[in-house]
């Protein structure tokens, strides 16, 4: 028998002995490795108190009806004692290690940020350059270069060769520290364009069409299992020419899925009218968002797909990071804004705590206590995000125009086809008419699913399960494919650098080649290729994701979205 206490550990009784287990709550969806050193840790020194030694401690996360997970100490114990060892040792040394407040994800919410934002600064510390990644900051403090204004003077081309990466990652990055040593010193946000470059950069901007389409969602990860996207914002032009914005709001699973529904409907009717146009967007996390719905309610497959494969959605994020160089300690769009004079109509400071709030309230599952005039803040809130996206759209077109008045030649990216085959769209929609017989009036939250419901929920899920499956594989191919060398060097799941040493067997139709990459980090490691699905698919099917620098891989280039088959030996 087992019954709640106050703080952290929960009370056991078992034949009239008790003994108190700890028990913590994380906002994490996945139990991280921390986490359990940190319950050991606990549990370690309330057996001191005890005198007896924990069995278990738990913890709850998000998402699973506040379910406790089970986490036996001896299976930890060895681990815990090694880390804790190492940690007296370096406490006890005679001398302290220095630190220093580098920032990190958590700096957002740390209540010290400021103090640790002034400390950088009052420093000049590399980690205020854009871009700059920890190894390049250790391998310029070996070099003696301490200083963001020391790397802006950094000679080039590069006198030396790092240990990791490669030099022209840091040529690039000393670029970006004397832009921003300029900037600083002239008073506002300068910039420069860089050498237009086939197929990056302002080569990814397609022509600009009335149909055109600005795209924002606002999510919450910590929503339930899975997370929710509560608002869909879209800014177009009207049958009448004028600036019309859509806030859909989604507060529970039916109103997520609708909203992902009337969205996609909405852009493939107006396809009809508009065959091409563009849904224009910063950074990854909109389409991504669209296919995480897509899988969740199996809806829309073949219409997301088909958006996909045709390369509707620009990314801005993309072609801002390959375009231009400027003096700014980040490439959000909010720091951008500077260069095309946006204006918000919210100002950002207002709108942060009815954010939190409204997050807030959605996690607790209390969406009617989300006030109107809160949803109209955020509502304009993302109607600024839609509109700026627009304003830098035309910035950038406009900086196109003026290169190549100058005599730069600057393409647009051809028009791609869906490729989806007549027998493979029929069968998807037969098998979406299946599944849509089996969910009818299945609740979408799963919380609110009888045993029956689930049951059928879960066989129209493993109609087409494999197909799915086989998209994101496909996916994450072409994600990786379409990165320049530059984002490589940062992209675990690809090698950058990659040149070509020899070929050492198989045959003219499937040969084995060997190539050497400079020292990155990467997960591709020896022995492991047949471990990673998404790998072996494009192993076996698709050659290497490498890209050499400055260019993409003459393989890639030669055969585009179909390279020949080849095996990949590092």
């Amino acid at each position: 028998m087992r019954c709640l206490r106050a703080g952290r550990v929960r009370c056991s009784l078992e034949r009239s002995s008790w003994a108190y287990q700890v028990i913590d709550t994380k906002l994490a969806r996945e139990t991280k490795g921390n986490t359990v050193l940190q319950i050991s840790l606990y549990s370690d020194m309330l057996s001191s108190i005890q005198g007896v030694d924990a069995v278990s401690a738990y913890v709850v996360t998000p998402g699973k009806n506040y379910v406790p997970e089970e986490y036996r100490i001896a299976d930890y114990a060895a681990y815990y004692r090694h880390v804790k060892n190492n940690l007296e040792r370096a406490v006890d040394a005679p001398t302290a290690v220095a630190t220093y407040p580098e920032p990190i994800e958590h700096c957002d919410i740390c209540r010290w940020r400021r103090h640790c934002d002034d400390k950088r600064r009052a420093d000049d510390h590399m980690s205020l350059v854009a871009g700059i990644s920890k190894s390049q900051i250790r391998e310029l403090e070996r070099r003696g270069i301490a200083t963001m204004a020391a790397l802006a003077e950094l000679p080039v081309p590069l006198q030396w060769t790092p240990d990791r990466g490669a030099a022209h990652s840091y040529e690039k990055i000393r670029g970006q520290a004397r832009i921003q040593v300029e900037g600083r010193s002239a008073g506002k946000v300068l910039y420069e364009a860089l050498t237009p470059e086939a197929g990056f950069g302002l080569c990814r901007l397609p022509e600009p069409s009335p149909g055109d389409i600005f795209f924002d969602v606002e999510g919450n990860p910590f929503v339930g299992d899975g997370g929710l996207e509560f608002l869909f914002g879209y800014l177009y032009l009207d049958a009448d020419g004028d600036r019309r914005y859509v806030g859909d709001w989604a507060s529970t699973r039916h109103e997520e899925r609708a909203a992902f529904e009337r969205f996609i409907d909405f852009v493939n009717e107006r396809l009809k009218t508009f065959p091409d146009l563009h849904i224009y967007h910063f950074a990854h996390y909109e389409p991504a968002a669209l296919k995480r719905l897509m899988g969740r309610y199996a809806t829309r497959e073949n219409e997301v797909d088909n958006l996909l494969r045709a390369e509707v959605f620009v990314d801005l994020y993309s072609v801002v990071r390959h375009a231009i160089r400027a003096g700014v300690e980040s490439y959000s769009i909010k720091k951008l804004e500077p260069l095309y004079s946006f204006e918000r109509s919210v100002p950002l400071d207002e709108v942060a705590a009815v954010l939190a709030r409204t997050q807030a309230r959605l996690e607790i599952a209390d969406s009617m206590g989300v006030p109107e005039p809160d949803k109209e803040a955020i509502k304009s809130y993302n109607q600024d995000d839609c509109a700026s996206t627009e304003g830098l759209r035309a910035w950038l077109e406009a900086l196109r125009t003026a290169l190549i008045q100058k005599g730069a030649t600057i393409g647009r990216p051809t028009a791609v086809a869906a490729e989806i085959s007549p027998e493979l769209d029929a069968w998807q929609r037969k098998v979406a008419a299946l599944a849509a017989r089996l969910v009818a009036g299945v609740p979408d939250d799963a919380n609110e699913r009888t045993a029956e419901q689930q049951g059928r929920w879960l066989l129209a899920s493993m109609l087409d399960w494999h197909g799915r499956e086989k998209k994101a594989v496909w996916w994450e191919y072409f994600r990786l494919r379409d990165l320049s060398a530059e984002d490589l060097l940062r992209e675990r799941d690809g090698l950058s650098d990659v040149e070509f040493v020899e070929q050492v067997g198989g045959t003219a139709r499937a040969p084995i080649h060997r190539y050497r990459f400079a020292l990155q980090d990467t997960d591709v490691r020896l022995g492991r290729r047949s471990e990673e699905p998404w790998w072996r698919e494009i192993r076996q099917r698709g050659g290497p994701i490498a890209r050499r620098s400055h260019h993409r891989c003459e393989e890639a280039q030669r055969y585009g979205r179909s390279p020949p088959r080849s095996g990949f030996r590092p």
